[in-house]
């Protein structure tokens, strides 16, 4: 059994609007969740993955939305309400080996043993779906109180529909349009699809290619990292009126970074030689035992010298779609700031022309490293994925053949 609880504007279940898409698929990935949600599709634009709307479906039930920009989730649409479960609104109940007291219905028990999860929906602890009980349109309006005419029944943050996944309109729906038909008989028209969004101002839309408003969801999570070669970065973290903090190169130690962004998720002892070629000199390069903090819950590595534990490197991560490193951070929302450029400001979500123009007196005029990212990881199943490191002054960025910046070292 799937047994979600349904808060309009709000969430279904584990799931909360606002959330990113790397802590969704996180906690999907988790061996407790696999069982509820064995299949796992994601669909997005391969031509722009920095900047495409996510889509992530969960057999048979759910799909999850995510913003283009910030990765998160924007819109939550349940469909197949009623999916491999019998015709009959009210299934003959047999007791199945449970314990005393409780029964399961024999639709529910079939439907699991096929291989899938028989879905029951709350709403303020009150069971409005299950095997056993149809959501019809008179049910909604008992439920959530009255509404304007037409087939798609909307509230503040939810919304329920009587047409199909495919469109069409159900049978109850095709009767109701059909003369003689009672309107209380159409107030019996079974709900196929619930969608819920962030609310908005009364009498507003929800477009499916906005960002998310600021939510609590997003509390503690970086709103803005701002990238300063040779200097470092400055921090914004949601709420948006939470105080700046700055981590500096040369300047902050492994101390201030744990300070300033908690303890780090892992602890890497190991520098990756490949960029080596974008070192000024020889003698920068790491002490012995020098290390990464990695930070996958900000989409931040920091490198850390070994002898001193002083900052000498920053890492950004965009999590873009495709590449061997998505998932493995949440996205990180990186701009480039150099006064000495302008007033302009570059960020994840441009495109590497865009950058590169922006960037363009500060290239150190080195041809692109190419990274072979597959190396990285024996059990890889992906073919190989090759990105090209282009070097400025103080700045190197990871380019995916799409001109999608993946990352961006500050040194």
């Amino acid at each position: 059994m799937l047994q979600l609880d349904v808060r309009p504007g709000d969430g279904l279940g584990p799931f909360k609007i606002g959330a990113s898409l790397w802590s969704i698929l996180s906690l999907v990935r988790q061996p407790h969740s696999k069982t509820l949600f064995p299949s796992v599709n994601i669909l997005y634009d391969t031509i722009t993955p920095s900047t495409s709307i996510v889509i992530v479906h969960l057999h048979p039930h759910i799909d999850l939305l995510f913003s283009g920009k910030g990765q998160r989730l924007h819109t939550i649409v349940l469909r197949r309400l009623r999916h491999g479960l019998p015709s009959s609104p009210k299934p003959v109940v047999h007791s199945l080996g449970t314990t005393p007291g409780t029964s399961v219905s024999s639709s529910a028990r079939s439907r699991t043993g096929a291989g899938g999860s028989a879905l029951i929906l709350r709403y303020k602890n009150t069971i409005i779906l299950s095997p056993d009980e149809v959501l019809r349109k008179f049910g909604v309006m008992k439920h959530f109180g009255p509404t304007y005419e037409g087939d798609l029944m909307k509230y503040p943050g939810i919304m329920f529909s009587i047409f199909d996944e495919d469109g069409a309109p159900s049978t109850a729906a095709l009767m109701r349009a059909t003369a003689g038909v009672s309107v209380d008989e159409s107030k019996r028209a079974e709900v196929k699809k619930i969608i819920i969004t962030q609310k908005v101002p009364e009498g507003g839309d929800v477009d499916a290619f906005d960002e998310v408003l600021e939510c609590p969801a997003m509390e503690g999570d970086l709103s803005s990292v701002i990238l300063k070669p040779h200097e470092g970065v400055d921090l914004f973290f949601f709420p948006s009126d939470s105080a700046k903090r700055t981590l500096r190169l040369g300047v902050s130690t492994a101390e201030d970074i744990r300070y300033e962004l908690g303890e780090p998720m892992n602890v890497y002892y190991k520098e990756d030689d490949r960029i080596a070629i974008h070192a000024p000199s020889p003698e920068e390069d790491a002490s012995l035992n020098s290390y990464f903090m990695n930070y996958f819950n900000h989409g931040i590595d920091c490198f850390v010298d070994g002898s001193t534990h002083v900052l000498k490197k920053i890492i950004v991560h965009s999590n873009t779609l495709g590449s061997p490193l998505f998932q493995r951070y949440k996205r990180c929302p990186w701009e480039i700031s150099d006064p000495s450029l302008g007033s302009q400001i570059v960020r994840y979500s441009d495109p590497f022309e865009t950058i590169n123009g922006y960037l363009g007196e500060r290239s150190d005029s080195s041809p692109p490293m190419v990274l072979d990212r597959s190396e990285d990881y024996d059990a890889l199943s992906i073919q190989a994925f090759s990105t090209r490191l282009f070097g400025f002054d103080g700045i190197i960025l990871e380019v995916s053949a799409t001109d999608q910046v993946v990352s961006v070292t500050i040194y």
